[in-house]
């Protein structure tokens, strides 16, 4: 009763106690249904004091994708207000929900949940333009075909791929300047000599500075060779330099090639020896400006395919590749690390090849690794494991630890959606600044493949709880497959 008489007593004078006040409604920026909205906004929410504000928890304030996973970021606080700051620009074209949940501290004036939806700016694409050559692209059986792009921190692109020049295949270039938006006539980068033949599959890189590398096989006195050139940020570089070793006559295909940021590059392919088919690697030295020898990266008598290679932590490199009879293949990886100990007559240090260790589990057939690296220094590693259509999407994280030893950071993964009962393939790996990993593959609804139909799934690795999200699907299940 005497508590009744004081709150009466408040409201006479025309004060409210803090327990009847009503909540106060959050301002959250952009507005719901905003459109247009730079790719780079820091979403925010206004509070009603900067009490309340200070009583936020990085929880409290969240943003959310399309398909609702959270996007990584700092929270900050300024006076009344909280910011969230994207580790990365948001996706164009794309719908985001900022949510906002209140944080309860005592003597605080209580705010509602909140949320805004909101869509990002689209980009304006240009007009198609050609840049291949033109002469030759309408003729017949001489297309262009297997383009590649490779960009720098300026905004250059340089474009590769192969074509038919009217005699054989040769690898074309075009660069695009930002600053005139204009794309270069083409020209060929592959090897001009009497001996050398058709040139294919072209696979570029850059690195900080701007400088592209670009690979690719090319037959040479009747078999094919490992070619590579360095492309300056303004010039097409020196002339290309044979990579594998002249010594073995098998072909030499499927080059794939990474760069770190200190410039330096990877490159493995594969090719027989006259025992089996091997995985080879070379690689350029920035700081010699010269190539490595090729060096045989698999130990075993088995057949290896499908090599892969990223950027690994301390200026390294981690290598992939499937290995093993046929049904019984495993994914294997090798590590390049700095050797502290040995030094080369430069006086720099070696680089060495770790003996391959396996990411694949045992008994179980694992094809058609990829890889991707992030800035905190984790691998992650997908894969088609299984046969048929009990094929699904393995993925696993590790490192390459001290001395060149390997280092499991975690168990295999297998990424399943209970709609999905059908084959899995095709697996790509993203990561951004945060370290977050998105994976996306192709796999079938059903396991019949006459009835099956074959949808676009994704699942992200959150960095900060240190899990796989649920796999979503992100193609328009209206369409047909």
């Amino acid at each position: 009763m005497r508590m009744f008489r004081l709150v009466v007593a408040l409201l006479a004078c025309g004060a409210a106690p803090l327990a009847l006040a009503e909540p106060h409604a959050a301002q959250l920026m952009p507005a719901n249904g905003a459109s247009g909205v730079d790719r780079t906004v820091q979403p925010s929410v206004r509070l009603a004091s900067a009490q309340a504000a200070a009583a936020l928890t990085p929880g409290s304030l969240q943003l959310r994708t399309p398909i609702g996973t959270q996007v990584s970021g700092l929270l900050q606080i300024r006076g009344d207000t909280a910011t969230f700051e994207p580790a990365a620009p948001l996706a164009g074209c794309s719908r985001y929900t900022l949510q906002y949940r209140p944080a309860h501290a005592s003597g605080v004036r209580p705010n509602r949940p909140a949320s805004s939806s909101f869509t990002t700016a689209c980009s304006n694409w240009t007009p198609p333009t050609e840049i291949d050559d033109a002469r030759t692209a309408r003729l017949a059986d001489r297309p262009a075909s297997g383009v590649q792009l490779a960009s720098s921190a300026a905004g250059e692109v340089v474009a590769a791929w192969f074509q038919n020049d009217g005699v054989r295949n040769a690898i074309e270039l075009s660069r695009y300047a930002p600053a005139t938006e204009f794309w270069s006539a083409p020209v060929a980068i592959d090897l001009r000599s009497p001996e050398a033949g058709a040139a294919n599959i072209p696979a570029l890189a850059s690195d900080a500075r701007g400088e592209v590398t670009a690979v690719w096989f090319q037959a040479l006195r009747g078999h094919n060779t490992i070619q590579a050139r360095r492309l300056a940020a303004d010039s097409d570089g020196p002339a290309p330099v044979r990579l594998d070793n002249p010594a073995l006559s098998g072909n030499a295909t499927n080059p794939q090639l990474a760069t770190h940021a200190a410039g330096d590059v990877a490159v493995v392919w594969q090719q027989p020896d006259g025992h089996h088919t091997g995985i080879f690697a070379s690689g350029f030295r920035a700081s010699t400006g010269h190539w490595q020898p090729a060096v045989a990266l698999d130990h075993s008598r088995a057949n290896a395919y499908n090599p892969v290679v990223a950027a690994a932590a301390g200026d390294g490199f981690i290598a992939a590749w499937q290995q093993g009879l046929r049904g019984h293949e495993a994914v294997m990886a090798a590590a390049q690390l700095p050797d502290a100990s040995a030094h080369d007559a430069t006086g720099s240090n070696r680089w060495t090849w770790t003996r391959p260790w396996r990411l694949s589990l045992p008994g179980m057939r694992a094809q058609n690794p990829v890889l991707i690296g992030s800035p905190r220094g984790a691998m992650t590693a997908a894969w088609v494991q299984g046969s048929g259509a009990l094929r699904r999407i393995a993925v696993r994280r590790f490192a390459a630890g001290p001395s060149n030893t390997p280092r499991i950071a975690s168990p295999v993964t297998l990424l399943q959606s209970p709609a999905f009962r059908g084959a899995a393939l095709a697996p790509a790996l993203v990561s951004d600044a945060a370290g977050n990993v998105t994976l996306a593959w192709e796999q079938a609804d059903v396991a019949a493949p006459a009835q099956a139909r074959y949808a676009i799934l994704a699942s992200r690795y959150d960095a900060a709880t240190r899990r796989w999200s649920a796999p979503v699907q992100l193609d328009d299940p209206k369409q047909a497959s």
